[in-house]
């Protein structure tokens, strides 16, 4: 089950937050040949950003023992207001952790009237872990992680009745968090981020071949008159890609 937080992020670098109507979804086909290449973000920045924490709740005694592979999946969750840093630092020292990940942006702010280029979190609060919901629970709200939780989706049956405690924790399936890195990570101006999930048209897949989206795994769209690639980030929202030439896009299965 899929299921979106809507988060009120800061936008950075001229990412663009976009409403519905302005999107709709195509087919591939064969196009002109094009650069793919993208270009690096204009420095001014635009900000809207909301900062909260979830509850603590009763944790139980740490324990960090080994996790497989197989156990492993990637979780968003949440840590106190300006600490997820901190929290991925604890949590890449632990045992059964693969990978902590908190997503962030160059920004300008002013000191003394002068302009600094810091780093921030793009989504305040929340981090990505790489591990098992094991491990996971047997760490989180206690020290040295007392200020970190799990982030929730409801789960419920097919009539609406609450399964369990009616809740459960948001997992983002891999192709989607890998896509979401290379998205941070391509250093290309007009990226799209969307609160809410957006409804394909088309199901079919498409992987970006060349340039600094180059592995991202998406559906093509049509935003601003221009191909690109968006995705849906279970407990995100949607993304999209730069402008993309078709013929930097390949199908796949």
């Amino acid at each position: 089950m899929t299921y979106s937080f809507f988060l009120t992020l800061s936008v950075y670098k001229n990412i663009c937050i976009i409403p519905d109507m302005s999107i709709s979804s195509v087919a591939l086909v064969n196009g002109q040949k094009n650069s793919c290449l993208g270009v690096k973000f204009r420095e001014n920045v635009a900000e809207n950003a909301t900062s909260s924490y979830q509850k603590s709740f009763e944790g139980v005694s740490p324990n960090c023992a080994h996790t497989s592979s197989a156990e492993s999946k990637w979780y968003l969750m949440r840590a106190a207001y300006g600490q997820e840093k901190k929290a991925e630092e604890i949590l890449m020292q632990m045992e059964g952790v693969e990978k902590a990940y908190v997503p962030q942006w160059y920004k300008e702010r002013a000191f003394g009237g002068k302009k600094k280029r810091i780093l921030v979190s793009i989504i305040p609060n929340n981090i990505f872990v790489r591990s098992s919901e094991r491990v996971l629970a047997n760490v989180v709200g206690r020290e040295p992680l007392a200020f970190l939780h799990f982030s929730y989706q409801p789960h419920k049956d097919e009539f609406g009745r609450p399964i369990g405690t009616g809740r459960i924790p948001v997992v983002i399936p891999d192709r989607q968090m890998d896509s979401f890195i290379r998205w941070v990570d391509a250093d290309a101006e007009d990226k799209i981020f969307r609160q809410t999930s957006f409804i394909f048209k088309e199901n079919d897949l498409v992987r970006v071949t060349e340039g600094v989206f180059e592995g991202l795994v998406g559906h093509i769209v049509r935003l601003k008159g221009q191909t690109r690639v968006g995705v849906n980030i279970d407990g995100i929202g949607f993304i999209s890609t730069a402008y993309i030439p078709k013929n930097c896009l390949e199908k796949i299965d």
